[in-house]
């Protein structure tokens, strides 16, 4: 499975069982996986820059401080073994 396919997966089964609080960034990220294309890329080059593009949406869209520390905190379940 490619780790777009993943990340995806993982994200819409936390949707399921997130608390109320998260719910909101989970499906921020849920579309955003499918924006950044697999290509050559290995499973850590395109989770950076799938991180780097949630950080630039995040700061496009103005997300507060804790909304940010709470990607943090989906992120770092999210990180690719």
């Amino acid at each position: 499975m490619a780790i777009a396919e993943k990340i995806k997966s993982q994200l819409l089964d936390m949707e399921q069982q997130v608390d109320e609080e998260k719910l909101f960034l989970v499906g921020y990220l849920i579309p955003m996986v499918d924006l950044i294309p697999q290509d050559e890329l290995s499973d850590v080059e395109w989770f950076a820059e799938f991180a780097l593009f949630v950080e630039e949406a995040v700061d496009a869209d103005g997300l507060n401080d804790r909304d940010v520390e709470q990607l943090s905190d989906i992120f770092e379940q999210l990180q690719p073994e």
